[in-house]
C-alpha cells in the first residue's frame, strides 16, 4: 500500500491501458506513480516520474526530468521502496518550494 501523505488523486491510469495512477503534490512539484497491468498479480511494477504542476488550482502537469531526484522514469518493484523514495521526494520538494519562495 502506498502512502497517502500528499496524495492528490488516485485513479485508473488515464491512457486507457488499465492499471492505477497515484498523483502526489508538494508545492508546484509532485510524483506520478503508475502501475500498468501485468499478467501476474505477483509482479509489482511502479513507473515513477517527477512532475511539475502548471498552477496551484488544477492538476494539470508535465513530466519534469530536470530535478536532482530523477532525470528519467524510475522503476520500483515493491511498495516499500517506492514509499521510501516518496518520503525523500516530499522533503526535496519542500526545500525547492522554500528556495523558490526566496527568489
Amino acid at each position: 500500500m502506498l502512502t497517502e501523505d500528499n496524495l492528490m488523486l488516485h485513479r485508473v491510469e488515464p491512457n486507457g491501458l488499465g492499471g492505477l495512477q497515484f498523483l502526489y503534490r508538494v508545492g508546484d512539484y509532485g510524483i506520478s506513480a503508475t502501475s500498468p497491468p501485468t499478467e501476474s498479480m505477483t509482479q509489482v511494477r511502479w513507473e515513477v516520474d517527477v512532475i511539475k504542476y502548471h498552477n496551484a488550482k488544477t492538476l494539470n502537469h508535465e513530466t519534469c526530468h530536470t530535478t536532482e531526484l530523477a532525470d528519467k522514469t524510475l522503476i520500483f518493484h515493491n511498495d516499500k521502496s517506492l514509499n521510501e523514495f516518496l518520503l525523500k521526494a516530499f522533503g526535496y520538494f519542500k526545500e525547492i518550494s522554500l528556495l523558490e519562495g526566496m527568489l
